[in-house]
């Protein structure tokens, strides 16, 4: 039989090995190494479900485009006119809705209001007014209040496409009053002039004698850990590898998260995503996504990639862009953006600053469609107008401002039908950025 004391120092030996395991252990999953590669995190840190933004809230018209004679305007969220607009489309009470192919033409009044995604009954819902719920594969873009000449009241078309991809435009009447809503499109058409063209998307607007703000505000940064863990199932059982200075990858051999603070940019994928997802819609599985990893700001709009209102070659099935002063900020690194299928978010990307409080603001004017096609012939030949699309919004500036700010310099984002990118300042025309795509 075993003497009593080497017993006794057999048990304090395995106790001493068991204790040095666990602490190794601890070390080794604790972040404790400085260079290289590294393993786990020192604690699991949850990250609550974000409640912005709504879905309500990235549902909306990303413009509203005022026709009325040979007068246009464009009306911009957040704006009095737009809560106007968007009140008279959601109070209109349509009625006795007939199916066609074509809209009328000689139209007195048109007030069109673009969407950045296709409506259905499933999606934006509330403002289609019960219509296209039972539609199967029907979907809308775009929705007109009209009025033809001689007409009392209004009328309303939603445009969209059957499941074969067809156009079916739903007709419908209203009782909104034709000389209230003319008197106040001329109104804010002689205020704010836009002039318009066609071209290969569709149509571009510019302002004539147009005015924007620039603004620098200050932002703030989502706490990196919580944001990096809510990407894992087993946060503790990941590998961080420093692949430079401003950039470093987290993955636990599946997933893979990269954080670029040179650029202020967060990463995510996924390319082993399993079977289908909780949704069959891809949108309301963007917005469980956006909720489950930080959140975002109120101020996002949701868009296709049909709807896009920029390029971007990496082609995300869903893209949220943010609006500010009711102009979209026209820079990808800006967006969050999400590529799906079968319900599974295969990548996602976004900033890694969200904007806060206006530290200073000071009007501009920007120029109209005469000086931006003097701007676009610097860079060649003669100009073709149509061959040419544009969109007015933002671009963010970080270089030469204070820490913890950014400048939003009002731009046009200008496409061609060659599939070149320029982004031009709105103040004078300069080249900003090009060869985009």
């Amino acid at each position: 039989m075993m003497p009593s004391f080497l017993r006794t120092v057999k048990t304090a030996i395995l106790v001493l090995l068991v204790a040095s395991s666990m602490v190794l252990s601890f070390l080794l999953w604790s972040d404790n190494l400085q260079e290289g590669s590294e393993i786990g995190l020192a604690q699991p840190h949850s990250l609550p479900i974000a409640a912005t933004p709504s879905l309500a809230q990235t549902i909306r018209p990303y413009e509203i485009d005022v026709e009325t004679g040979d007068r246009h305007t464009v009306i911009r969220p957040g704006s009095a006119a737009y809560a106007f607009w968007t009140g008279q489309l959601l109070t209109a009470r349509p009625m006795h809705p007939i199916v066609s192919t074509d809209m009328p033409n000689s139209a007195t009044l048109r007030v069109s209001f673009q969407f950045g995604i296709p409506l259905n009954g499933a999606i934006g819902k509330s403002w289609l007014d019960g219509l296209g719920q039972e539609l199967v594969g029907w979907q809308c873009r775009t929705i007109v209040i009209y009025a033809m000449p001689g007409w009392s009241t209004c009328s309303m078309a939603l445009i969209g496409n059957d499941a074969g991809g067809q156009t079916q435009i739903f007709m419908e009447q209203t009782t909104l009053s034709v000389p209230s809503l003319e008197s106040t499109a001329q109104s804010e058409a002689a205020e704010a002039p836009y002039s318009v063209w066609d071209d290969f998307e569709g149509e571009s607007r510019v302002p004539e004698n147009g005015h924007m703000q620039r603004i620098v505000y200050s932002y703030t940064e989502p706490e990196a850990l919580p944001l990096i863990q809510s990407f894992f199932l087993n946060p503790q059982a990941i590998t961080k590898i420093q692949e430079n200075a401003s950039t470093t990858l987290w993955t636990d051999g599946s997933r893979a998260v990269q954080i670029d603070k040179g650029a202020d940019q967060l990463e995510y994928e996924d390319p082993n995503a399993g079977a289908s997802g909780l949704h069959s819609e891809d949108y309301l599985t963007a917005i469980d996504f956006l909720h489950a990893h930080g959140g975002g700001p109120e101020n996002l709009i949701g868009f296709d990639l049909l709807g896009m209102l920029t390029v971007n070659l990496n082609g995300p099935t869903l893209s949220f862009a943010q609006f500010v002063d009711g102009y979209p900020i026209l820079d990808n690194a800006a967006d969050y953006n999400l590529d799906i299928e079968s319900g599974h978010v295969l990548e996602f990307d976004r900033p890694l600053w969200t904007l806060s409080t206006v530290v200073r603001q000071t009007q501009v004017s920007v120029i109209g469609q005469s000086q931006l096609i003097s701007s676009l012939e610097r860079l060649g030949s003669r100009v073709n107008v149509h061959t040419f699309h544009v969109e007015l919004g933002y671009v963010p500036v970080r270089q030469s401002m204070p820490a913890g700010e950014i400048e939003l310099e009002p731009a046009y984002y200008v496409t061609n039908n060659g599939g070149d990118v320029w982004v031009l300042d709105a103040v004078n025309g300069a080249i900003i950025a090009e060869g985009l795509a």
